[in-house]
């Protein structure tokens, strides 16, 4: 029987391999690292305060001898002065400060030297100082800028929607001006229509009252209603016809209105000449 290899499971088992030699190195390089830094600690530095003569060694240092007394005081006279005159240095934040200060000191060339870089770090703060006012100003110029603009399209939008408003109430108000010369119009025409009709019937009765002869036309007289029917509509709505009976006979008569006024028996003439050629105009009344 043949034995084949799982290429996966042999990646597997390499990788598993490769992580625990990778943490085997990882922790024993850590050891190494705090062994060596523990032994870096060689030294270690008793800082004395500046108010140690108040404390209770220095007093208990007084019931020495004179000399030795003198002696300690000479040396604290010394430090004090030394600590006025030197500037006071945190020795945890920087740790090569005294040592810098000690070579100042003795090197006056150095301390030039450091004061020029000061004076540059300066500088080159001031420069940043301003550059960042400067840049502050810009933004803030920018922003009044932007500000501005938005005003103005915002006054602009308004300034439209106001003639916009000012377009419609124009178109309203044209609006009601032709619909009140429309309805002045129309009031007008009413008017004068109604002053027709009362006109006409005004001289209508003064006809009656003057005992005027109405007049009508005969077109026709026939013996079926279909026929006079027939005859009535091409005659137009100034004829009809009724029914009445001649000896004995139910006939059919097609005739106009009655009227008195010669204009319109004359213009129902000439109606009745168009449809047939015979007529009959007879009289009514007085």
């Amino acid at each position: 029987m043949s034995f084949r290899l799982n290429p996966f499971k042999v990646m597997r088992a390499v990788g598993i391999v490769a992580i625990i030699v990778y943490g085997t190195v990882l922790v024993t390089g850590y050891k190494k690292s705090k062994q060596s830094t523990t032994e870096s600690v060689t030294k270690n530095m008793k800082v004395r305060n500046k108010d140690f003569y108040n404390s209770k060694d220095y007093k208990n240092n007084l019931t020495l001898p004179n000399q030795v007394v003198e002696n300690n005081n000479e040396t604290v006279a010394q430090e004090l002065e030394q600590t006025k005159s030197a500037q006071a240095i945190d020795l945890q934040k920087d740790p090569t400060a005294n040592a810098q200060q000690t070579q100042q000191q003795n090197d006056p060339k150095a301390a030039i030297e450091a004061k020029k870089k000061e004076e540059q770090e300066k500088l080159e703060a001031k420069k940043m100082e301003q550059k960042r006012q400067k840049e502050e100003k810009k933004r803030a110029e920018q922003k009044r800028q932007e500000e501005a603009k938005a005003e103005a399209r915002q006054a602009e939008i308004r300034k439209q929607q106001q003639e916009a408003a000012a377009r419609k109430e124009q178109a309203a108000a044209q609006a009601r001006a032709e619909a009140a010369r429309q309805h002045a119009r129309e009031e007008a025409a009413r008017k004068a229509k109604e002053d027709a009709a009362r006109k006409a019937r005004e001289d209508a009765k003064k006809r009656q009252a003057k005992g005027g002869t109405k007049k009508y036309i005969q077109v026709a007289s026939v013996g079926t209603e279909s026929a006079a029917k027939e005859i009535a509509k091409k005659l137009g709505g100034n004829f009809y016809y009724k029914k009445t009976s001649v000896n004995g006979r139910t006939v059919y008569v097609v005739m106009s209105n009655m009227t008195d006024n010669p204009n319109t028996l004359k213009a129902m003439e000439n109606q009745a000449k168009k449809v047939r050629s015979g007529y009959m105009i007879r009289s009514v009344g007085k």
